[in-house]
């Protein structure tokens, strides 16, 4: 799918089976698609994790929470994940809010569709991942995100290496 808004340009591809990545090479326009989406999913922030805000909301309070002149969202962050079911609830709420609530939109039906069809029809669990063309280490870290949901096998052999770290190297 590609993606011609005058706000973001770019492209949605699934690049491992059931794992789709939206390629924006803009930082701003990347981070402004997603943040919404991503926030709802996992917030540090109660009030946010899981609930509607507006964008002001949200801008506001992280700008005051990083004790920062500007919202700085964009610039401290370069890759996104969010599994199906949450882009789902989040696109539920925040659909029609913005342009980029829009476009999060047609990206979440072609997903969902895309996923569906390449399943014979049945629906299935995928995947998420936002990053830049140009980043790859940002990329394999929001793949290796996206395997632990999809993939059962890697998800019990990563749980395995987790509990073996100990607290102190968190």
């Amino acid at each position: 799918m590609k993606i011609n808004h005058p706000l973001v340009k770019g492209i949605v591809k699934e690049i491992k089976p059931n794992i789709y990545c939206v390629l924006v090479d803009d930082h701003y326009d990347r981070a402004m698609l997603f943040c919404r989406y991503q926030e709802f999913y996992e917030s540090p922030y109660k009030q946010f994790r899981g609930k509607p805000f507006t964008w002001m909301e949200y801008m506001r309070f992280y700008k005051n929470s990083w004790k920062k002149r500007t919202f700085t969202y964009p610039d401290d962050w370069a890759g996104y994940n969010i599994p199906c079911n949450v882009v789902q609830k989040a696109n539920h709420i925040f659909c029609k809010d913005t342009e980029y609530d829009q476009i999060m939109n047609d990206i979440y039906f072609y997903c969902a569709n895309d996923s569906t069809e390449k399943n014979n029809g049945t629906t299935c669990d995928w995947y998420l991942i936002g990053s830049s063309s140009k980043d790859l280490r940002t990329m394999d870290h929001e793949i290796a995100h996206a395997l632990y949901f999809i993939n059962k096998e890697y998800k019990k052999e990563v749980t395995k290496l987790i509990e073996k770290i100990k607290p102190t190297h968190y």
